[in-house]
């Protein structure tokens, strides 16, 4: 028998011992590598920015060397958004990619970007003068899905002169608008004897120097191209005159001293006006006023900012004066509510009532407050007016809760939207019930690829189209999907839109040209059902 000696039993005996205390781990994660390159030459970005995310925001980022590569490490395994980002550059094609992160091993990420470009010109009146302090807006011809840089706006100088630049490569559409800012605010100018009544007033102007968006012309810009010479004309017509009065300006030392009159467009490209009532009649007058819709209103504060009133009221503006006006001013409203929950259950933590006007293109929110634990909320310093009630969550948690009704007083308040005028309002009830249906969207593009960031919206069916509590919305994550949850009962159709594209649910126009990509749904109490949908295009 042949004796070992001890310091090979040793070795012997630590062998299977370290390999039972140092085993073979299989890897964790995954990394992200590739080079950014300029989409038309071909020669690489150095600095450009490479982020990986999942969601909107956060994410992880690495900048790209002088020879344009990149390397994102120790990545978790899953599918990512991988963007980039680069002054004086757009990322080329239809938007960011998505890729999916495998541990172990290196994802391949091959990122393009092209240079941006400018549009230059002057803007001129009527007898060739530069005019200074017009607005000019550079619009994409065609809404691009995922695009960063939607089109660009600049304001021309003492010579007229703008220049408007970080301008991804494709087809746009230029517009001039201008509204005179001479300083003569509350001074009426008088006309010569003989003259027309109504002043200069400077609809909105296309290339080549149209006043119809359907005649304006499209002009390309390609990658780095420097646009030069694209002069407007601005063409004066006549405007109408606006005049009334605020009631009670005078009355006494009680009454507020400052009264501010707005003129807001609807729908139009064009700016607010304001008139600071001066006269002790409470007299206001706008002067030269584009023929189309608007919103007045009327702003009555104290000097320390306290007891605050306000009036509101449409307006339709054609070829004639407009005189006789009335504004009442009134002291915004309170509004206390309750969400009742569904029984046995406690409310969703971070719920948030809101309310939004019922009118087409208005933006302006009625109000907004936090839901208590008990579920009382109480929405201050609301302008009389008809809005629709929205509710929302805060924590982005799922819940399978829907509204089953709406009412204020006696009025069911999910069909006709809430009015508020002079008197106190009665309390607002928003009742919950349980089980809910829940839709499980994907959007993939025409290459059947996902799309991430797109904006997926649920619409109810008539008869129920106007009820603006029962339409859900989401946004896609980076492998393209997203849920809509607590949706009550009942029909629907459902959409996907470009991230960025905004979609006015008010209209009932603004989803016709989407119909053709919609999926109508129909949900029952509980019931999930998967949604595939292709990401729409305005015709």
């Amino acid at each position: 028998m042949r004796i070992r000696p001890l310091a090979a039993l040793a070795l012997l005996a630590a062998v299977p011992v370290a390999a039972q205390e140092n085993p073979q781990e299989p890897p964790r994660t995954g990394s992200v590598a590739g080079i950014v390159s300029d989409g038309k030459s071909g020669d690489p970005v150095p600095k450009a920015v490479v982020i990986l995310r999942r969601e909107e925001a956060g994410g992880i980022a690495a900048v790209a060397g002088p020879d344009g590569k990149f390397a994102l490490r120790d990545v978790e395994p899953g599918a990512y958004v991988l963007a980039v980002h680069r002054d004086g550059y757009v990322a080329s094609g239809e938007g960011p990619q998505t890729v999916v992160v495998q541990a172990g091993q290196t994802t391949d990420g091959q990122l393009k970007l092209l240079r941006t470009g400018a549009i230059s010109g002057r803007i001129l009146d009527a007898d060739g003068d530069p005019v200074s302090g017009v607005n000019i807006a550079v619009s994409p011809a065609r809404a691009r899905s995922g695009s960063q840089f939607p089109g660009g706006y600049a304001t021309t100088n003492d010579r007229g002169e703008y220049r408007v630049f970080y301008l991804a490569p494709g087809e746009y559409r230029i517009s001039a608008t201008y509204a005179p800012r001479n300083g003569l605010d509350g001074v009426r100018v008088q006309r010569p004897p003989g003259a027309a009544s109504g002043g200069e007033a400077y609809p909105a102007v296309y290339y080549p120097g149209v006043t119809n968006v359907r005649q304006a012309a499209t002009v390309k810009l390609e990658p780095g191209a420097e646009l030069q010479g694209f002069d407007l004309h601005l063409i004066p017509v006549r405007g109408a005159q606006v005049r009334g009065r605020v009631a009670g300006a005078s009355g006494g030392a009680s009454a507020p001293l400052l009264h501010v009159v707005i003129l807001a467009p609807i729908g139009q490209p064009a700016q607010n006006r304001d008139f600071l009532v001066r006269s002790p009649t409470g007299d206001f007058v706008f002067e030269d006023v584009l023929p189309g819709s608007y919103r007045l209103e009327l702003e009555a504060v104290n000097l320390n900012g306290e007891n605050r009133t306000t009036a509101r009221r449409m307006l339709e503006v054609g070829g004639a004066d407009i005189d006789g006006i009335e504004l009442t001013p009134a002291k915004p409203q309170l509004l206390k509510g309750r969400i009742v929950a569904p029984e046995g259950r406690k409310l969703p933590s971070g719920l948030l009532v809101a309310l939004q006007s019922r009118e087409v293109g208005e933006r302006q929110a009625g109000g907004m407050a936090q839901v208590g634990a008990d579920g009382a909320f109480t929405l201050t310093q609301i302008t009389p007016g008809e809005y629709d009630v929205l509710v929302a969550s805060t924590t982005g948690a799922e819940d399978d809760a829907y509204i089953e009704a709406i009412r204020i007083g006696a009025v069911d308040a999910l069909a006709e939207g809430v009015r508020l005028a002079d008197a106190a309002p009665p309390p607002l009830e928003i009742v919950l019930k349980p089980n809910g249906g829940a839709a499980e969207c994907a959007v993939k593009d025409e290459k059947d690829s996902p799309v991430p960031g797109a904006t997926v919206l649920l619409a109810p069916d008539a008869p129920k189209q106007r009820q603006a509590a029962l339409f859900g919305e989401c946004r896609t994550q980076a492998d393209g999907t997203c849920n809509i949850v607590g949706i009550t009962p009942g029909a629907y159709h459902v959409y996907a839109f470009p991230g960025g594209l905004e979609v006015d649910r008010r209209d009932p126009d603004a989803l016709k040209p989407f119909e053709k990509n919609g999926q109508a749904v129909k949900f029952a109490e509980g019931e999930r059902k998967r949604v595939n949908l292709k990401s729409a295009q305005p015709e």
